[in-house]
């Protein structure tokens, strides 16, 4: 078991009383991509891959492109095809897999509310960027909002322009206040790279006074992969994603758990968990411009939790 579930998140399934659980998540994961997930990762048009800068922050980035841009010739590898893609090229990722490959994938369509994701290594050779597939399992679709995304006929990459800071500022707080979506990168003691999805209603992220992020956690598979990276090493990476506006905000910084959270506003805020996580900002980058696709909000998912927020 141990094979499959390194020690942070063997506590955290301890500390949630999941253990049993956990075990019986173990044939979903593979050293390699499922065969029956191949149709469904050549089928994106988004991909959300997690990456380590030079000074050991780790980033989490939205790639879109054309549907075809994205192939898996083996269990073993996914390829990208760099001109297919119609986001932002200057995007940080790209720098940061030139000196440290190691990367965490997401496949995440909200319209079909299914995600998989994928660890492993990058190899750029021109317009072709290569990942080595290490590990891959389906992921938790409770949380996901139904929203369908479609890549304009005519999209091609924009001028994008940058806002960067350290504190968050008022309009990136309206922002995440405002959010039902986001995604989360976290990273292993070792330093893989993981890339997850978090959801709830507008309002379940609470910004506190200081200025960190507070996030409940819900019911999830139990295998506690993002929590029990957290564990091991605080370091993370937030990303919001304005499909309207064609806007990002990526957030780098440091993760802390909370457990037996259990005021009765908690208790209920967490659904019955008592568990929830802090982040604090160490940098962020907003992009203008990152993107162009069509969007059509769907609904909420029915997993979602009122919020006190």
């Amino acid at each position: 078991m141990s094979i499959i579930f390194h020690e942070g998140q063997l506590a955290v399934q301890k500390i949630a009383g999941e253990e049993e659980i956990a075990k019986s998540r173990i044939p979903m994961v593979k050293n390699s991509l499922h065969p029956r997930s191949i149709g469904f990762i050549e089928h994106q048009v988004l991909a959300f891959p997690g990456s380590e800068d030079y000074n050991g922050h780790i980033w989490l980035s939205l790639l879109v492109g054309e549907r075809g841009f994205i192939q898996v010739p083996s269990e073993q590898e996914i390829k990208l095809d760099l001109s297919k893609v119609t986001s932002n090229l200057d995007d940080i990722f790209f720098k940061n897999i030139a000196t440290k490959p190691t990367v965490g994938l997401l496949f995440h369509e909200a319209a079909r509310r299914a995600r998989y994701r994928a660890w492993g290594t990058a190899r750029k050779e021109g317009n072709q960027l290569s990942f080595d597939i290490k590990l891959g399992y389906p992921s938790c679709p409770k949380h996901i909002q139904r929203e369908v995304i479609e890549i304009p006929k005519d999209s091609k990459n924009e001028v994008s322009t940058y806002e960067k800071g350290t504190i968050l500022g008022e309009l990136e707080k309206e922002w995440i206040s405002h959010a039902h979506t986001f995604f989360i990168a976290t990273q292993t003691k070792k330093g893989d790279i993981e890339s997850s999805h978090r959801g709830g209603n507008p309002g379940f992220i609470e910004i506190q006074e200081n200025g960190h992020l507070r996030v409940p956690d819900y019911l999830g598979n139990s295998m506690f992969s993002t929590l029990g990276n957290i564990y091991e090493n605080p370091k993370a990476a937030l990303l919001f994603v304005d499909y309207k506006k064609g806007e990002t905000l990526q957030l780098s910084g440091t993760a802390e758990l909370q457990f037996n959270q259990n005021s009765n506003e908690d208790f209920h805020t967490s659904g019955e968990t008592g568990r929830f996580w802090t982040f604090e900002t160490k940098q962020w980058i907003r992009t203008i411009n990152h993107h162009a696709v069509h969007t059509e909000f769907i609904d909420f998912s029915p997993f979602n939790l009122p919020s006190a927020h």
